[in-house]
């Protein structure tokens, strides 16, 4: 189901700098849409099929390149595969600079492989590491990158040669304390998610 309009992608949110979606600094982008609906999904407002923020390629493009003190972008969401069209376009911007690509997916590698679908086997070609499978509430982990134990961790070039002896670590967190509000994103557990919503409740 298409969440975009041609040369536009459609975010729910967005993160200049993260250091627990991947390798190194990164600019996260969180797409709007996706099908799997995951029980305990981290993300639940930005599974509906609806237009959040459309940005052109062109864009986000000049809004990444901004930010210099990153290796990359990473994709998740909702799901990035659902708007894989538009992506390759950016991917294609992002490579020419330099940077890297990670990207989560709720299809596994071999679903994706299955479809035979020519943008997704040129977005497959443009990404680095592919973290995938869908979040089974059942099999949660504090594992590095990933939220529960079926999903892997797939490096699709040798860029990060040497992270795989680092996968079976465990997760991280980060937070973001601004003025009007506070962010985090990583393999959060519920326990500190919970504890973090009702400080923020406590003190304002």
């Amino acid at each position: 189901m298409p969440t975009s309009k041609k040369n536009q992608i459609n975010i729910a949110a967005e993160l200049k700098e993260s250091t627990v979606n991947g390798p190194g600094k990164r600019y996260v982008i969180w797409v709007q849409g996706c099908h799997f609906k995951c029980p305990g999904c981290f993300n639940p407002d930005f599974q509906p099929f609806k237009t959040n923020k459309l940005v052109d390629v062109s864009t986000l493009a000049r809004r990444i390149f901004s930010v210099k003190t990153i290796e990359g972008i990473t994709y998740t969401g909702g799901e990035p595969l659902l708007q894989c069209e538009t992506l390759v376009e950016l991917n294609k911007l992002l490579i020419k600079k330099g940077l890297s690509i990670v990207c989560y997916t709720g299809y596994t590698l071999k679903e994706l492989q299955m479809l035979k679908n020519p943008y997704i086997t040129e977005f497959l070609s443009q990404v680095d590491i592919l973290i995938d499978g869908r979040f089974q509430e059942n099999n949660k982990a504090n594992l590095l990158w990933r939220g529960s134990k079926n999903q892997n961790i797939h490096f699709l070039t040798n860029r990060y040669n040497g992270y795989e002896k680092i996968i079976d670590s465990g997760g991280e967190i980060e937070i973001i304390i601004g003025n009007d509000k506070i962010t985090y994103t990583g393999m959060l557990q519920d326990e500190i998610i919970k504890r973090m919503n009702d400080m923020i409740k406590n003190h304002g």
